[in-house]
């Protein structure tokens, strides 16, 4: 067992290497994760404690420093199993009953972003006091799937690449504000913040939008928009114009915005500091794929919100 309490831990470098959390922010996780706990399951523990089995995750701090270090260092069922003291089987069992706990846990502590809107004015709730939004996507590499439709699905497009992808709504604090279902590969940025955001509705009367070259045609496609910002596409070569450049103002553009764009960059970056968002995903359950992907959101919320209180 590599792990029986937070004081076995020698420092907040070695637990933000476990868990991607600081001592004193697993500390104040526990609280909500231990009474989200009681509240769903009522009893004191996941498994009665046994002297022939250590392996059982008898506490609470236990249950979530399991949670948090698979999603952390993403290794295997069967290593984590083994680091743990049980099968890969019990592992993914474990996995399956506390993943939830533990989005329960930060839906309490509202560090949730929000998945869907359905109506301009649920949107305008959203986005009450944030005058400026920031959009981006973000793509995660999974095994190519054996199955032939969903490997034309979720091919990218790049040379050996499928994988997943979300839309991330962050704002100039670098909190995410909103996270899209997880789609596969195929479907792009743009094609994405469409489906999300049908064109034909008035989306956005009341903010900034700043976005990236992938979303190209955004100010055709939604003239209701206040304001929309996109960097200036450099020129297509041709005869007329073999060696094309940005012009010195619209290069002073595209870094002003880039300057304020990175903070949606260090929000992906943020949720990416777990190994489960990193690296090429081994789950074929799709509800997992997407369960990483929220909790590590909500993770980097809560985060946030404990630097903005201190």
């Amino acid at each position: 067992m590599i792990f029986s309490s937070l004081d076995d831990i020698g420092n907040d470098r070695v637990c933000k290497a476990l868990t991607g959390l600081t001592k004193d922010q697993f500390k104040h996780l526990l609280l909500f994760f231990e009474s989200t706990y009681r509240d769903q399951y009522g009893g004191p523990s996941l498994d009665a404690p046994s002297p022939a089995f250590p392996g059982y995750l008898s506490s609470f701090g236990h249950r979530l420093f399991f949670v948090l270090y698979y999603l952390k260092n993403y290794p295997s069922y069967d290593v984590l199993g083994y680091l743990f003291g049980f099968s890969g089987g019990h592992a993914f069992d474990h996995l399956e009953t506390l993943l939830p706990i533990l989005q329960a846990s930060l839906a309490h502590l509202k560090t949730l972003p929000e998945r869907s809107v359905k109506t301009v004015e649920a949107l305008d709730r959203l986005l009450e006091k944030q005058p400026t939004i920031i959009i981006d996507g973000t793509e995660r590499a999974t095994l190519r799937p054996q199955d032939k439709s969903q490997q034309e699905q979720r091919y990218s497009g790049k040379k050996k690449h499928h994988g997943v992808n979300n839309l991330v709504i962050a704002n100039p604090a670098k909190k995410i504000l909103f996270l899209s279902s997880t789609v596969p590969g195929s479907v792009h940025d743009y094609a994405l913040f469409k489906t999300e955001f049908p064109p034909a509705l008035p989306w956005f009367q009341k903010q900034l939008i700043e976005v990236d070259l992938g979303f190209q045609g955004i100010k055709n496609d939604y003239p209701h928009a206040r304001a929309i910002q996109i960097p200036h596409k450099k020129p297509k070569k041709s005869k007329a114009n073999p060696d094309p450049k940005l012009t010195p103002t619209q290069k002073k553009h595209n870094r002003k915005l880039a300057k304020t764009r990175v903070a949606v960059e260090h929000a992906i970056g943020g949720m990416k500091c777990l190994h489960s968002l990193v690296h090429r995903s081994r789950n074929h359950l799709a509800h997992l794929l997407d369960t990483f992907i929220y909790i590590g959101a909500g993770l980097w919320n809560f985060k946030l919100s404990l630097k903005t209180i201190g």
